[in-house]
Protein backbone atom coordinates (compact mmCIF):
# COMPACT_ATOMS: atom_id res chain seq x y z
CA UNK A 1 0.00 0.00 0.00
CA UNK A 2 1.40 3.55 -1.06
CA UNK A 3 0.45 7.23 0.06
CA UNK A 4 -1.52 7.33 -3.25
CA UNK A 5 -3.68 4.44 -1.43
CA UNK A 6 -4.29 6.61 1.57
CA UNK A 7 -7.12 8.83 -0.46
CA UNK A 8 -10.37 10.11 0.71
CA UNK A 9 -13.26 7.69 0.24
CA UNK A 10 -10.95 4.81 0.52
CA UNK A 11 -11.15 2.55 3.44
CA UNK A 12 -8.02 3.48 6.35
CA UNK A 13 -5.32 0.54 6.53
CA UNK A 14 -6.16 -1.50 9.75
CA UNK A 15 -3.09 -1.42 12.50
CA UNK A 16 -2.23 -2.52 15.18
CA UNK A 17 0.13 -0.21 18.04
CA UNK A 18 1.02 0.25 21.77
CA UNK A 19 -0.33 3.52 23.77
CA UNK A 20 1.87 5.64 26.03
CA UNK A 21 0.32 3.78 28.51
CA UNK A 22 1.27 0.28 27.17
CA UNK A 23 -2.06 -0.70 26.36
CA UNK A 24 -3.10 -1.88 23.13
CA UNK A 25 -5.13 0.04 20.17
CA UNK A 26 -6.42 -1.60 17.17
CA UNK A 27 -8.21 0.88 14.70
CA UNK A 28 -11.02 -0.95 13.63
CA UNK A 29 -11.89 -1.90 17.30
CA UNK A 30 -11.52 2.21 18.34
CA UNK A 31 -13.80 3.02 15.11
CA UNK A 32 -16.98 0.87 16.88
CA UNK A 33 -16.99 4.03 19.11
CA UNK A 34 -16.87 6.68 16.71
CA UNK A 35 -14.65 8.17 14.17
CA UNK A 36 -11.07 9.31 14.51
CA UNK A 37 -9.04 12.18 13.89
CA UNK A 38 -5.45 10.53 13.22
CA UNK A 39 -2.30 12.40 13.46
CA UNK A 40 1.24 11.39 12.31
CA UNK A 41 4.15 13.18 13.61
CA UNK A 42 7.60 13.08 13.26
CA UNK A 43 9.11 13.28 16.54
CA UNK A 44 8.50 14.13 20.05
CA UNK A 45 10.02 17.10 21.45
CA UNK A 46 10.32 18.86 18.20
CA UNK A 47 9.21 22.27 18.34
CA UNK A 48 7.21 22.19 15.46
CA UNK A 49 5.80 18.83 16.78
CA UNK A 50 4.75 20.63 19.90
CA UNK A 51 3.28 23.20 18.79
CA UNK A 52 0.63 20.89 16.82
CA UNK A 53 0.42 18.80 19.58
CA UNK A 54 -0.25 21.99 21.42
CA UNK A 55 -2.92 23.01 19.10
CA UNK A 56 -4.84 19.77 18.42
CA UNK A 57 -5.09 19.88 23.14
CA UNK A 58 -6.93 23.42 22.57
CA UNK A 59 -8.64 22.18 19.72
CA UNK A 60 -10.46 19.17 21.85
CA UNK A 61 -13.25 19.95 23.44
CA UNK A 62 -14.15 21.23 19.51
CA UNK A 63 -13.30 17.91 18.53
CA UNK A 64 -14.79 15.98 21.17
CA UNK A 65 -18.26 17.43 20.68
CA UNK A 66 -17.91 17.13 17.45
CA UNK A 67 -18.25 13.42 17.68
CA UNK A 68 -14.46 12.48 17.34
CA UNK A 69 -11.32 11.11 19.41
CA UNK A 70 -8.05 12.29 19.04
CA UNK A 71 -5.02 9.66 18.41
CA UNK A 72 -1.42 11.05 17.13
CA UNK A 73 1.33 8.34 15.89
CA UNK A 74 5.20 8.92 15.63
CA UNK A 75 8.03 6.30 15.85
CA UNK A 76 9.00 7.06 19.10
CA UNK A 77 8.95 4.32 22.20
CA UNK A 78 5.71 4.17 24.57
CA UNK A 79 8.73 5.61 27.08
CA UNK A 80 8.86 8.69 25.33
CA UNK A 81 5.78 9.41 24.56
CA UNK A 82 4.73 9.27 28.33
CA UNK A 83 7.17 11.87 28.97
CA UNK A 84 6.65 14.03 26.21
CA UNK A 85 2.42 13.75 26.85
CA UNK A 86 3.03 14.44 30.79
CA UNK A 87 5.67 17.71 29.65
CA UNK A 88 2.81 18.92 27.32
CA UNK A 89 -0.37 18.50 29.34
CA UNK A 90 -1.78 16.23 26.41
CA UNK A 91 -4.86 14.29 27.29
CA UNK A 92 -5.10 12.44 24.20
CA UNK A 93 -3.28 8.77 22.63
CA UNK A 94 0.15 8.43 21.72
CA UNK A 95 0.58 5.54 19.68
CA UNK A 96 4.17 4.02 19.16
CA UNK A 97 4.87 3.05 15.67
CA UNK A 98 8.66 1.89 16.31
CA UNK A 99 9.15 0.33 12.92
CA UNK A 100 7.28 2.94 11.13
CA UNK A 101 4.88 0.12 9.73
CA UNK A 102 1.62 2.28 10.05
CA UNK A 103 3.95 5.58 9.04
CA UNK A 104 4.41 3.98 5.77
CA UNK A 105 1.11 2.84 5.38
CA UNK A 106 -0.70 6.64 5.77
CA UNK A 107 1.98 9.20 5.59
CA UNK A 108 5.52 8.27 4.70
CA UNK A 109 8.61 8.07 6.06
CA UNK A 110 10.96 11.44 5.74
CA UNK A 111 13.78 10.97 2.96
CA UNK A 112 15.85 13.73 4.21
CA UNK A 113 17.11 15.91 6.73
CA UNK A 114 17.97 15.60 10.49
CA UNK A 115 14.40 14.07 10.98
CA UNK A 116 15.44 11.19 7.84
CA UNK A 117 13.44 8.24 8.41
CA UNK A 118 10.47 9.81 10.76
CA UNK A 119 7.08 10.17 10.37
CA UNK A 120 6.11 12.38 7.69
CA UNK A 121 3.43 15.25 9.48
CA UNK A 122 0.17 14.22 8.38
CA UNK A 123 -3.65 14.23 9.38
CA UNK A 124 -6.52 12.11 8.50
CA UNK A 125 -10.39 11.57 9.57
CA UNK A 126 -11.46 8.44 9.45
CA UNK A 127 -15.31 7.46 9.90
CA UNK A 128 -16.85 5.14 11.83
CA UNK A 129 -16.72 2.85 9.11
CA UNK A 130 -13.01 2.88 7.91
CA UNK A 131 -13.53 5.36 5.01
CA UNK A 132 -10.95 8.32 5.12
CA UNK A 133 -13.22 11.58 5.33
CA UNK A 134 -10.20 13.90 5.03
CA UNK A 135 -6.46 13.76 4.18
CA UNK A 136 -3.67 16.40 4.67
CA UNK A 137 -0.04 14.78 4.02
CA UNK A 138 2.96 17.73 4.19
CA UNK A 139 5.87 17.87 1.97
CA UNK A 140 7.60 20.26 4.39
CA UNK A 141 9.20 18.94 7.68
CA UNK A 142 7.87 22.13 9.70
CA UNK A 143 4.88 23.16 7.84
CA UNK A 144 1.84 22.42 10.76
CA UNK A 145 -1.71 21.19 9.26
CA UNK A 146 -4.08 23.65 8.30
CA UNK A 147 -5.87 24.09 11.33
CA UNK A 148 -9.18 26.28 9.74
CA UNK A 149 -9.32 23.37 7.22
CA UNK A 150 -9.23 20.62 9.22
CA UNK A 151 -12.08 22.61 11.39
CA UNK A 152 -14.25 22.41 8.60
CA UNK A 153 -13.94 18.84 7.38
CA UNK A 154 -14.28 18.13 11.30
CA UNK A 155 -18.07 20.37 11.30
CA UNK A 156 -18.75 18.88 7.92
CA UNK A 157 -18.02 14.87 9.52
CA UNK A 158 -19.94 16.11 12.63
CA UNK A 159 -23.06 17.33 10.34
CA UNK A 160 -23.20 14.23 8.42
CA UNK A 161 -23.03 12.50 12.15
CA UNK A 162 -26.34 14.22 13.31
CA UNK A 163 -28.05 13.30 10.32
Amino acid sequence: MSEQDIQVGRRAPDFRLREASEEAFHLYGELRQGPLLLLFYPNDFGIVCSLEMKEIESMLPFIISSGLRVVAVSRNSTYTHRQFKESLGLSFRLLADEEGEVSMKYAGLLDDGLLKGMTRRAVFIVDDEGIIRYRWISREMAMLPPFDELSEAIKELAGSLSR
